[in-house]
């Protein structure tokens, strides 16, 4: 697992939040009454609830109904740790249907219920983290390749900036043959793997400088991440959300002030 972060919206300025696309699967656990979720903003308004969210990776954004006082936990979960967490691969996963009790399956399910009446966060991630551990424990075994795991790495730690024929070669694959095994392992290409990484890293980014500043040096996010330019970093965003950095940044400012998180052991009655 990547992160673990506990959320309460308060009462949003934007109706709709953005699931921005990332290397990582996006998993929800709903301490509420669920989350509305869909992959087109035109099907929000007939998402039903759903207490557990999974997603595979989406390579466009997703969209969420935002409540004032909704709450839950989301993960970020390394999508070659699937196998091991959800007893399937990473490509298995839809991107379309969020739904995600059938991905965590009956225990899941159990784990979200009781994770519903937990009375802090301390509790709440403790129970989380016991339902992990079960998780991996039972399936301890499981293996993903190790040059699937090299290769990750490789393009992880550049930023995705590392060609993909280097990747390949490092690892002792040809390059399409390492792009068969992550295709079907995590659903998409070592490209479209590092962009994922690259875009991540540029949001990271933005939401570093709206925190401490309350204001986003685009360029500069550009620059250090790896896009040609400001203009390619505020397409990219274009392709991905539909609209530009600038307007994502106005529609989602408070959350990105604070990130969204709560921490402490605030009650959650």
């Amino acid at each position: 697992m990547v992160s673990a972060v506990g959320y309460r919206t308060p009462a949003p300025d934007y109706p709709v939040h953005y699931g921005l696309p990332s290397p990582w699967l996006t998993v929800i656990f709903s301490l509420d009454d669920g989350v509305e979720s869909a992959s087109e903003l035109a099907d929000l308004p007939g998402a039903k609830p759903a207490p557990i969210i999974a997603s595979g990776l989406h390579t466009r954004s997703s969209f969420v109904l935002q409540r004032p006082g909704q709450t839950g936990i989301q993960l970020a979960v390394h999508p070659l740790a699937a196998r091991a967490l959800f007893a399937r691969p990473a490509s298995e996963l839809s991107v379309t249907e969020h739904d995600g009790r059938d991905v965590l399956g009956q225990r899941g399910v159990i784990t979200q219920e009781r994770l519903a009446e937990t009375s802090d966060w301390p509790e709440a991630f403790g129970l989380l983290d016991a339902h992990l551990r079960s998780a991996w424990q039972r399936r301890a075994r499981v293996e993903v390749r190790t040059e699937l795991r090299h290769a990750w790495s490789l393009l992880e730690a550049s930023g995705g900036r590392l060609p993909i024929t280097e990747v390949a070669a490092r690892v002792g694959l040809t390059s399409r043959h390492l792009g068969t095994l992550f295709t079907r392992e995590v659903g998409r290409t070592p490209k479209t793997i590092a962009q994922l990484i690259r875009f991540q890293r540029a949001v990271e980014g933005i939401k570093t400088s709206v925190a401490r500043s309350g204001r986003a040096d685009l360029a500069g996010v550009a620059a250090r991440t790896g896009y040609a330019d400001q203009s390619h970093l505020t397409h990219d965003f274009g392709d991905r959300l539909g609209v530009p950095p600038s307007t994502w940044i106005i529609q989602e400012f408070r959350n990105l002030q604070d990130h969204g998180s709560l921490t402490g052991t605030e009650s959650l009655a």
